[in-house]
């Protein structure tokens, strides 16, 4: 497992994480703060941007496949190099360009960098693989609301983007060198019988994914929590600053992202044991009863904070078992549509909860936490669909 290319992939989504992570975490704060604007305004600003992640996802799950995991994964990385830029300029429409140029990127860097992540190592170790995978991005964007919340604090906005924007063109030049590239199942015959531009944007593959009973339960279990996720990464940040402040939000990001690191890697190493299909009931029901503990603790500092960290992992806990699904649900040559479909999943899922938890704030600060916790029941009730029905087949089997 442990090979140049798997931690070369790990070291790559860590300082991604590190610079993305603080980016998205303060954007509703910056909008508020900075630009005098309504988180409905953010709501707004990110829609787009959502939306055009998930379609690239498509894309980049193609091209993953056809071109490459790595070439995928490095088109995905220059929206890292841009995303700084955001905390440069108070012109909405130039925030609007760089969040929309990330959002196309991130498309192609999920798509890539779990296709990549599935084809590196083996089925046996997918699990913790997968739990060091999400655990490098994790701790890049703990580390980086930390460090973010001082440098904001302390000096100002504008210098921590500038910042970003050059760590991360280090990191993308050292990546084109030093990430290895994988070998992989290409279809030359295919690719010379349908032409170029067919072979790579076709979408009669996700189509035909589409119709799978088992791959629809799966879009679904994508798209129910990420709602959740919407929610609270628009919320939390505005509440708990408007309480205490831009650097008790940075720290409160890095407490519940370390926090999360640790359920991904007791998550992966659960997964490896016992599969993939438990830990996801378990992680669901727990988000669920979370969502509705925030709707009693909006308004206290400490309730946020700990029903907050708490969501956070159990909502990355449940991440961490989607790349085994996938190996699960796919053939060897469907890896990047796999991780392109469940990404334009968790991307509508995003999309629907911070846009409309933008729209139910104004009617009421409990209302968007409730109707967060009502898509996680349907998301448990998916889960306890997978998890029974193969209870039952080992049940047929013995």
């Amino acid at each position: 497992m442990w090979t140049r290319g798997f931690v070369s992939l790990c070291l790559v989504v860590f300082v991604i994480g590190l610079i993305t992570g603080p980016v998205h975490l303060f954007l509703p704060v910056y909008a508020e703060a900075i630009l005098g604007e309504s988180p409905l305004f953010t709501a707004l600003l990110r829609a787009i941007p959502i939306g055009l992640g998930g379609v690239t996802a498509l894309i980049g799950g193609k091209l993953s496949d056809r071109f490459g995991r790595k070439p995928t994964l490095l088109i995905g990385m220059t929206g890292a190099v841009i995303i700084g830029c955001l905390f440069t300029t108070q012109i909405p429409f130039l925030i609007l360009g760089f969040l929309c140029y990330e959002g196309i990127a991130s498309g192609f860097k999920t798509a890539g960098g779990q296709s990549y992540l599935i084809s590196s190592v083996s089925e046996d170790r997918l699990g913790f693989a997968t739990g060091l995978y999400f655990i490098s991005s994790t701790v890049g964007s703990a580390i980086g609301n930390a460090i973010a919340g001082e440098i904001i604090h302390r000096i100002s906005y504008k210098i921590f983007g500038t910042a970003a924007v050059i760590l991360s063109g280090i990191v993308f030049v050292c990546a084109c060198f030093f990430l290895p590239r994988l070998r992989q199942h290409i279809d030359n015959n295919r690719i010379k019988k349908d032409g170029l531009w067919r072979s790579t944007l076709n979408a009669g593959n996700y189509i035909n994914l589409c119709w799978r009973p088992n791959i629809q339960l799966l879009i679904g279990l994508r798209v129910f929590p990420t709602y959740y996720w919407g929610s609270v990464n628009l919320l939390m940040p505005i509440l708990i600053y408007r309480i205490a402040g831009d650097k008790v939000t940075g720290y409160y990001g890095a407490t519940s992202l370390l926090f999360a690191f640790a359920c991904q890697f007791v998550t992966g190493k659960i997964c490896d044991a016992i599969g993939h299909r438990t830990p996801a009931l378990v992680a669901n029901v727990f988000v669920t009863i979370l969502a509705f503990g925030l709707v009693f603790f909006h308004d206290s500092l400490v309730g946020l904070e700990i029903f907050g960290i708490l969501g956070a992992g159990a909502a990355w806990s449940l991440s961490t078992t989607i790349p085994r699904f996938i190996n699960e649900f796919t053939e060897p040559h469907e890896k990047g549509h796999g991780v392109g479909l469940t990404h334009l999943a968790w991307s509508t899922g995003f999309l629907l909860g911070y846009v409309v938890s933008g729209i139910l704030i104004t009617i009421s600060i409990q209302l968007p936490f409730i109707i967060a916790g009502l898509f996680l029941i349907g998301s448990t009730c998916i889960a306890y669909k997978l998890w029974h029905t193969k209870l039952k087949l080992r049940k047929e089997h013995l």
